[in-house]
């Protein structure tokens, strides 16, 4: 039920107070991204530099590629407020205007998710499609529906993708040299095979424990699982972040992988373990899924949210012709967060109603079948019969 003060008045509000505010969210959010790349930097930079298969100057290019995202995000910003607002025509202006819209943030989060050797350009198209088509278009900063930083990978991922592999792909110089890998990245072999097998999905790669650290193949900055755990924590205890929100999301995509491996002959743990360590799951499920713009506001919307996430997922890695489902899932959902939103906030303020108890039984029921949807057809893709659900193979 929905709370109100009852204290005399007037009241603080939390979002005046020296330590709080949107200022300080985006300062403490810039610190969670902090050991996310800093990783990324050294498992791609410094690391190789160390092994002897780059120079230099080449050593620095990861770390200046993600700060490159930040500064193409932040200049577009810039030329649109410049161009629309002719109230906005010294430097000044234009920077007390990107200070308050945060115009650093898509960039940066767009140049951690897209491969290391992805062309300056691509990187400004995907800048561009992020930061004009999906936050200035929409009205800026509060005001856009999808992620921007989300849209841009997108647009980057439905049209460059043999772009990016011509000009190298996700393989750093070190990782190119190992024939183990054979090419592709962990969520890659699993589309290429549809062989859920350990010694084919994670021993090329080492072990579990390597998934953990990120010391295996993958775009720029979404491989660094520990470092992204701690940023978890960061953002959790400043409160940036709904604790809960991550963890649904990821909780739900390993129940579901642990069915899909059941599915296909292998009740192993490895399974689950191996699909939440891989691909962008950790770092989407922290740092996009938990956005407050273009994610419900309510906690039981954020786990209704999470939950539909965990299940798109699932279905888009699994099933889809991309490896890779966490950006599709979450761009698809934000297009849900205003009904999700509104639905959940009255079935949380009325309480328990025959209405609300009827809006409640009708999402859990979808959210039921769609994952049931997503186990079965799975099971299909990497199993050829499923034994405990024989009579259902045909109907889907």
């Amino acid at each position: 039920m929905a709370r109100f003060a009852n204290g005399k008045a007037p009241f603080l509000r939390t979002s005046d107070a020296k330590n709080s505010g949107t200022g300080v969210i985006m300062r403490d959010f810039m610190i969670g991204l902090l050991p996310v790349i800093l990783f990324a930097w050294y498992k791609n930079g410094i690391k190789v530099f160390i092994e002897g298969n780059i120079t230099f100057l080449e050593m620095l290019y990861p770390l200046i590629f993600i700060l490159l995202g930040g500064i193409l995000s932040t200049l577009f910003e810039g030329l649109y407020f410049y161009i629309t607002d002719k109230n906005v025509r010294s430097f000044k202006a234009l920077g007390q205007k990107l200070k308050v819209s945060y115009a650093v943030i898509p960039g940066l989060l767009l140049a951690m998710v897209v491969p290391l050797y992805t062309p300056i350009w691509v990187l400004m198209f995907g800048a561009f499609m992020g930061t004009i088509v999906g936050k200035m278009l929409f009205g800026g900063f509060g005001n856009n529906i999808f992620n921007p930083a989300l849209l841009g990978y997108i647009a980057i991922g439905f049209t460059m993708l043999g772009v990016i592999g011509n000009a190298g792909g996700v393989f750093n110089a070190s990782e190119v040299l190992i024939d183990a890998y054979g090419g592709a990245t962990p969520l890659g072999t699993l589309a290429g095979t549809k062989v859920i097998d350990y010694d084919t999905l994670v021993a090329p790669y080492g072990s579990l424990w390597n998934f953990l650290l990120g010391t295996i193949p993958g775009a720029l900055a979404e491989t660094g699982s520990l470092a992204i755990i701690i940023a978890y924590i960061w953002l959790s205890v400043r409160k940036v972040i709904k604790w809960f929100t991550p963890l649904v999301y990821i909780g739900t995509v390993f129940i579901l992988s642990w069915f899909i491996g059941m599915a296909a002959g292998d009740a192993g743990i490895w399974f689950p373990v191996y699909s939440i360590l891989s691909g962008g799951l950790m770092f989407g499920a922290v740092f996009m899924a938990t956005e407050p713009v273009t994610t419900p506001r309510n906690p039981l919307g954020k786990v209704v949210f999470a939950l539909f996430l965990g299940a798109l997922t699932v279905l888009f890695r699994y099933i889809g012709n991309l490896p890779e489902g966490v950006g599709t899932a979450i761009i698809v959902m934000n297009i849900f967060t205003l009904p999700i939103d509104k639905m959940t906030a009255i079935i949380r303020a009325q309480g328990i109603k025959k209405s609300t108890i009827v809006s409640a039984l009708g999402l859990a029921a979808f959210l039921l079948i769609l994952m049931v949807y997503a186990i079965i057809k799975a099971g299909n893709v990497y199993s050829t019969f499923i034994t405990f659900v024989p009579f259902i193979k045909g109907v889907f």
